[in-house]
């Protein structure tokens, strides 16, 4: 039996959640802004997991915001190659809309216009790189924006929370920080 709502099934869901899962793959000159994506994801996240006592700053949540505003560039690059900036279309308005939370992420942490929790919170890695790489994937390949890329997205998001948690279980904290 398949639960399916108005054309909403699980193995369609399914089917997204690879997709998503395996876009960089098959549009693979989308590799050489996705892999350095995903690597600066786990590799601050193995960083922040063996020195427990840092915490995200300014600085760092800034330097976030600016990987954000340099994939917004990629973007752009990507629809001007591939003649379409012409029309709008829901690539551009991806495009425009990561560049406009760009900006104000940037604005928001040069200038620590919101409160510290709320702005390392909008500006860690996990959100910033998550959003960056699905907007990637939604410029670079024929997967539609829709509800089922939605819910796959999210699934996504889970997943690469749930790897991050396991992350910080399996790396050790650094002697400095035993001592501490």
């Amino acid at each position: 039996m398949v639960v399916e709502v108005t054309g909403f099934s699980i193995f369609a869901l399914k089917d997204r959640f690879i997709e998503l899962l395996l876009a960089p793959v098959n549009y693979s000159e989308m590799l050489w802004i996705a892999v350095p994506l995903i690597l600066a994801l786990f590799l601050t996240e193995i960083y922040f997991s063996r020195y427990k006592q840092e915490e995200l700053g300014w600085n760092s949540a800034y330097g976030n915001a600016l990987v954000l505003l340099f994939v917004s560039v990629d973007i752009f690059r990507y629809l001007f190659n591939n003649n379409m900036l012409e029309n709008m279309t829901t690539k551009l308005a991806i495009a425009l809309a990561v560049t406009i939370m760009a900006i104000l992420l940037t604005l928001i942490n040069f200038l620590h216009i919101l409160p510290e929790n709320l702005a390392y919170g909008l500006s860690s890695k996990l959100p910033v790189n998550f959003l960056a790489y699905i907007a990637l994937i939604l410029v670079y390949s024929d997967i539609p924006a829709d509800f089922m890329t939605f819910i796959a997205s999210v699934g996504i998001l889970v997943l690469f929370a749930a790897a991050i948690i396991l992350l910080r279980k399996l790396i050790p904290v650094s002697i400095e920080e035993v001592e501490y």
